[in-house]
């Protein structure tokens, strides 16, 4: 089924129950589709091709929604680019994607005007809100415009739909290619491991631009009513406010916000009686904030694993999992990731590929309809990540006897704070253009609250004075704030290995010393 098919028919099913909330505002389904069919029809119009990238810097909110169902339903390939880039990383971006459209909120046109170059082939730069300059077209004024109409554009299954982009050892992003077919089964899968119901209600908190936003159109296929909450710092008293407020039954949060919330003096004072299922995912969740977490929350929990390229949805560690007060085989069962859902399959293999018995530790490699086809423009990537249809996930892990996988640590050095995923070469890049700086490497090491935190270790040139604060300083004029070290520390050497190269690991274990997990 084609992507824009699953509000299409919601729309049919349940015409006047309301779909999106947003602050003050809702729409109901009918609205919603409509508005969706009119900017499809006037992107047709402005001459869009089958496989133009669409690009979108935007804000949480219902917009997103629109453009990417009208993105599919015209046959389009929909990019949402993470708001919080700087100029510099927006422009790698939008070269590698190449889009013919860009979507952004008007809070972003200085952004925008730094990152895009006069000569850069963004054919038509659409605003939402009020954009200072008039050389933009505006997003409701391409609403009015457009016939309300289902566009008559044939589209196959397997026509890519989005890029999400995420990233690796190099730094540079690369963009998993998502179809049709996978979207749409993942969206079905997702609904049945979840049990959603018609009268489901979810609150949505995690920026848009992550790959569990696509993941979540399960609440669309199921026309649920899905509230937003605007990206931003966490607020817990805030979000605890809304799951009160709209009558919240389905929830997704990661560790951190869970911990947060948990320190409420006033916890209790919040009516959480609908709230039936919360969802964690992103990071690990340590097993003694789980228990907190489960002993405060009287609603069924499920843990999610899964990567941008995988869809992301991948294994599942499911209600029935979650003993507050079980054995000690129950208790174990709370520090793994679940079992697969029902269309993946995973094993644990060596380095060599040959598969491992229960209890050993290996790279975990998965297959299903709904991983990534591949990288956007990178074939060699693709080639690395993708061997006989088994996707490498970088992770080590082991397998029970019962199937359950449990992550135990990162092949690669991707530090995940907080549910966003940071790499550590990107930074380390950064570094290195200090005039003072010889060395770097970068390490995500443990913290109880964030899960992890960025911490540098940095050789200095001989001869060279730099402070932390001097470091800090240059890392946040060139990386989005997330991304900074928390912590610089200045070292005389750092360790290697024959050929040169910086033995991070040995690095890492320095600070993961006696912990069972390493992420």
């Amino acid at each position: 089924m084609p992507v824009g098919d699953i509000i299409r028919r919601s729309a049919l099913r349940f015409p006047d129950k309301t779909a999106m909330v947003f602050g003050t505002k809702s729409m109901s389904y009918r609205v919603f589709n409509e508005r969706i069919n009119r900017l499809a029809n006037r992107l047709l119009k402005m001459g869009l091709r089958k496989g133009d990238r669409i690009a979108a810097l935007l804000h949480n909110g219902p917009e997103f929604f629109e453009i990417y169902y009208a993105s599919a339903k015209v046959g389009g390939i929909f990019v949402p680019v993470n708001n919080l880039l700087r100029p510099t990383e927006l422009k790698q971006i939008l070269e590698y994607v190449d889009p013919r459209f860009l979507f952004f909120d008007s809070d972003y046109e200085s952004v925008i005007g730094t990152a895009i170059d006069d000569g850069d082939a963004i054919e038509y730069q659409i605003a939402l809100g009020s954009p200072a300059s008039g050389l933009f077209k505006r997003y409701e004024e391409l609403i009015e415009k457009g016939e309300p109409e289902e566009p008559k554009v044939p589209i196959s299954d397997d026509d890519v739909v989005s890029i999400f982009l995420t990233s690796g050892t190099t730094g540079r992003p690369k963009g998993a290619m998502r179809t049709h077919r996978h979207v749409y089964i993942d969206v079905l899968v997702g609904a049945i491991e979840l049990s959603l119901r018609h009268d489901d209600r979810a609150l949505m908190v995690f920026p848009f631009y992550h790959v569990t936003w696509e993941d979540n159109m399960r609440h669309v296929l199921m026309a649920n009513t899905i509230v937003i909450r605007k990206e931003g710092s966490f607020d817990a008293k805030e979000v605890l406010g809304l799951l009160e407020a709209h009558q919240i039954t389905v929830c997704q949060l990661v560790p951190t916000m869970i911990s947060t919330i948990l320190q409420i003096e006033d916890l209790e004072k919040y009516d959480l009686s609908r709230l039936r299922l919360l969802t964690y995912t992103a990071s690990p969740m340590p097993v003694e904030l789980l228990k907190r977490t489960m002993r405060r929350f009287k609603c069924q929990f499920m843990q999610f694993y899964g990567q941008t390229e995988t869809g992301p949805l991948t294994t599942v560690l499911r209600p029935e999992d979650h003993v507050l007060e079980g054995s000690e085989a129950q208790s174990a069962k709370l520090a793994s990731a679940g079992r697969t859902i029902l269309n993946y399959e995973a094993r644990i293999v060596d380095p060599k590929g040959r598969d491992l018995p229960a209890g050993e530790v290996g790279e975990l490699i998965v297959r299903s309809e709904s991983m990534t086809i591949g990288y956007w423009r990178l074939p060699e990537e693709t080639e690395k990540a993708i061997k006989d249809g088994w996707l490498h996930t970088g992770d080590f892990a082991r397998l029970d006897e019962e199937g359950y996988v449990y992550i135990v640590d990162r092949k690669n050095d991707m530090i995940i704070s907080g549910g966003k995923n940071i790499y550590p070469r990107e930074i380390e890049e950064v570094l290195y253009r200090h005039d003072a700086v010889l060395e770097a490497a970068v390490i995500g090491v443990p913290d109880d609250h964030w899960g992890e935190s960025v911490r540098a270790l940095v050789v200095l040139k001989p001869g060279r004075k730099a402070s932390e604060a001097d470091i800090v300083s240059f890392c946040r004029q060139n990386l989005a704030s997330y991304k900074k070290p928390r912590w610089i520390e200045f070292r005389e050497e750092l360790p290697k290995n024959p050929t040169g190269k910086i033995l991070k690991r040995v690095i890492r274990d320095e600070y993961w010393k006696g912990r069972e997990r390493k992420i």
